[in-house]
């Protein structure tokens, strides 16, 4: 890589084919002071110099089978590394001042590198497990325009050889070199696999149709289940406010009839103390008693009647109350008035 330590531009056409994982290296250089010189990833994750890295990872979104053209123009003047996605610079990597690309180093497409010259075996390794096409390796920083217009002419273009002498490492003499693991050379008809793509990707939409139709029928049952439910609540509502009318309209019957009671309760009271207090009183009321009503007026009763009233005479002059009247009941002279 001695061309390469002061400028370099890395280009290639590839086409993720694993559908997940993420770190799967197409691109890895190594020395023995820096595992990760330059490394390049499938989804959109490139680092330099053991340290800075550029993450579009969430960006471009890369999803297996189109081909996309990726390309990392870097010099040591600039102290920057640019990054290109289809033609169109999608971000830079800053490197320290200074620092050349070190020399000596080992160059893997495919696979990472745990250090130079050694595959990373950890988890069955970071394969690649893709497609590339058209990787070159330049010798100087080429312009946003230069990739771009590499870009535009399309896969099957020889445009990179306008570049001449800068394309020191070139596709014709990479696809040379010895393989190792499940690596193969293949003829590809892009047109058909710009179909297959294509169909991939209606399957694929229309697959998102299908869910976003299923999630929206999901949502109208479950809008029917609210409406449905929503009727029934209202529905219940009525209900509730029918009974409680109907509660309330018994309450007060209830308490109508309940104040009619207490106003007729009122007037038979006011009626028995009307009556109590105009009934005139005898000293024969006595004899309305059980102890005479119905039964013989015989000598023995008026002499129990005469006794009761000779003991009222040991209290003349004393006031007549409820405890005189106790007394009196408790006393033995009235005890055997009934039993006469």
């Amino acid at each position: 890589m001695e061309q390469f330590t002061e400028q370099f531009s890395i280009c290639s056409w590839v086409r993720k084919v694993r559908p997940a994982g993420n770190y799967l290296y197409w691109f890895h250089y190594a020395t023995e002071s820096s595992v990760s010189e330059i490394r390049m990833t499938d989804h959109g994750h490139s680092k330099m110099f053991n340290g800075p890295s550029l993450n579009k990872v969430d960006q471009l979104a890369i999803t297996p089978c189109p081909w996309f053209h990726y390309c990392m123009s870097w010099s040591a003047s600039s102290a920057s590394a640019d990054v290109y996605f289809n033609g169109t610079k999608v971000g830079s990597i800053t490197t320290p001042p200074g620092r050349e690309l070190a020399t000596g180093g080992s160059l893997v497409l495919g696979q990472r590198q745990s250090e130079a010259g050694d595959i990373y075996t950890v988890n069955g390794g970071r394969p690649f497990g893709g497609e590339l096409y058209k990787l070159n390796i330049f010798s100087k920083k080429l312009t946003a325009e230069e990739v771009s217009e590499m870009y535009q002419a399309g896969i099957s273009s020889d445009v990179e050889r306008k570049q001449g002498q800068y394309r020191q490492l070139k596709w014709e003499n990479i696809i040379q070199q010895p393989r190792n693991g499940n690596v193969q050379l293949v003829n590809v008809d892009f047109a058909e696999v710009d179909r297959a793509c294509q169909v991939k990707a209606s399957l694929a939409y229309v697959e998102k149709q299908l869910a976003n139709a299923r999630q929206e029928l999901n949502m109208m049952n479950a809008g029917k289940l609210l409406d449905q439910t929503q009727s029934e609540l209202r529905e219940a509502k009525i209900e509730l406010e029918a009974t409680r009318a109907d509660l309330g309209q018994r309450l007060s019957q209830a308490q109508s009839e309940l104040e009619l009671t207490r106003i007729e309760l009122e007037e038979t009271e006011l009626e028995l103390e009307a009556c109590f207090e105009e009934k005139s009183w005898s000293p024969w009321d006595i004899l309305n008693h059980q102890c005479f009503f119905n039964s013989v007026l015989s000598e023995e009763k008026i002499a129990s009647l005469n006794k009761v009233w000779e003991r009222l005479e040991s209290f003349k002059g004393v006031t007549v109350t409820k405890d005189l009247i106790a007394f009196l009941k408790d006393d033995d002279t009235g005890k055997d008035l009934c039993e006469v």
